[in-house]
C-alpha cells in the first residue's frame, strides 16, 4: 500500500505513468480512473508483484543499459518540472550527469513482446513513447533510450531509441492541461470509470438516496440478464461437446480439437488449519472488505 504521503502527493501534479492513461493508451485504467484518483476520491492502490518486480530490477536494468551503451548512467534524486508546475517527471536514469538536458534512460520489464519492434528503432509500444515523450519534455532532453528487460523465451535486454518530437510533446501537454483543469474544477472527463475503481470510492453512508435515470436501472438489470443467459448457454455447449466425446479423452473435427486433461493441484485446508489451531489462527487475521452493489426493480413491475 503507498504511503499517506505519497497518496498526497500523487494529487499535485501529472507525472509520466499518468500519460498513458490520459492519452488513452493505457490497458489497465482510463482517465476517469484516474480522475478518482487525482481527486482523492477513491483509496491507495496495492502495490502488486508486477509492480513490485519492476521496482526491484530497476537498479539491475538500468546496470545493463551502462553496460550496452559504454556509458555512466546515474539516477535523479530531483523531480523535473515541465512546462506547467504540475507536470513532474521521476525519471529512471540518465546518462552521465543528472541535469537538463542528458539523454534519458527509461527501464521497463516486460513479458510480452507485442509493440516491440526492432532493437535500436524507436519501435516501442505507445504507450512508453507518449511516457518518454512527456520526460524529455520536463528533463529537456533530445534522446530517451529505452531499456527493455524482456521474459520471452529466456531473459534478454533490448534497447530502442526515442529522439524528442516537439509537435508530439506539444500535444501531450495540451492533453495534460485539459485533463488537470477538470482535477482542479472537480469535473469528471468524458467516459466512465472502470467498475472497480468505482467500487473503491469513497462514499459517504450518511448522503441523501441520488436521483437516478431509472434507463441506468433497466440497462443493468438487463445486462446481467443476457450475461447469465451467454453463462448458461455456454455451460450447455461446453457439456454437448464432452457429450460428443464420450468416453476419450481426445476429440477433433473440422480442424478443431478437444482435450480432456487431468489436472492436481494442492491447497491450503484454511478451514481445517483454523479448527484444529484457533489460537494461531487468530495471531495472523487481517480486516479487509469490499463493496456490493445491490440493484433492484420495483415491486410492480420494471417501469
Amino acid at each position: 500500500m503507498i504511503t499517506a504521503k505519497q497518496e498526497t502527493d500523487r494529487t499535485k501534479g501529472i507525472g509520466s505513468s499518468d500519460v498513458p492513461t490520459i492519452l488513452g493508451l493505457s490497458p489497465w485504467s482510463t482517465a476517469y480512473d484516474l480522475w478518482l484518483m487525482k481527486t482523492g476520491q477513491v483509496p491507495g492502490v496495492q502495490e502488486n508483484e508486477a509492480m513490485r518486480m519492476g521496482s526491484m530490477l530497476e537498479p539491475a536494468v538500468l546496470s545493463l543499459a551502462a553496460h550496452r551503451l559504454g556509458v555512466r548512467v546515474v539516477k535523479p534524486t530531483s523531480t523535473y518540472i515541465g512546462a506547467e508546475p504540475f507536470m513532474r517527471a521521476n525519471i529512471d536514469g540518465m546518462i552521465g550527469v543528472a541535469k537538463r538536458g542528458s539523454d534519458i534512460v527509461e527501464a521497463k520489464t516486460t513479458g510480452r513482446p507485442d509493440g516491440w519492434g526492432e532493437e535500436g528503432t524507436d519501435q516501442v509500444p505507445e504507450m512508453v513513447k507518449a511516457q518518454v515523450m512527456f520526460q524529455m519534455s520536463c528533463a529537456s532532453s533530445g534522446v530517451a533510450h529505452v531499456a527493455c528487460l524482456m521474459g520471452d523465451y529466456g531473459l534478454r535486454l533490448k534497447m530502442y531509441r526515442v529522439a524528442f518530437c516537439s509537435d508530439y510533446a506539444g500535444y501531450i501537454d495540451e492533453r495534460i492541461r485539459a485533463f488537470w483543469e477538470c482535477v482542479q474544477t472537480r469535473t469528471a472527463p468524458e467516459g466512465c470509470a472502470s467498475l472497480e475503481m468505482l467500487k473503491r470510492v469513497r462514499r459517504d453512508a450518511d448522503a441523501p438516496a441520488v436521483e437516478i435515470d431509472p434507463e441506468l436501472f433497466r440497462a443493468d438489470i438487463e445486462a446481467r440478464k443476457l450475461a447469465t443467459y451467454a453463462e448458461e448457454q455456454a455451460g450447455l455447449a461446453r457439456a454437448k461437446l464432452l457429450t460428443a466425446l464420450g468416453n476419450s479423452t481426445k476429440g477433433e473435427g473440422g480442424g478443431y480439437a478437444v482435450r480432456v486433461s487431468a489436472v492436481e493441484t494442492s491447497r491450503f485446508d484454511a478451514k481445517s488449519f483454523a479448527d484444529a489451531n484457533p489460537e494461531e489462527v487468530s495471531k495472523w487475521m487481517v480486516s479487509s472488505g469490499y463493496s456490493r452493489v445491490t440493484v433492484t426493480a420495483p415491486k410492480n413491475g420494471t417501469k
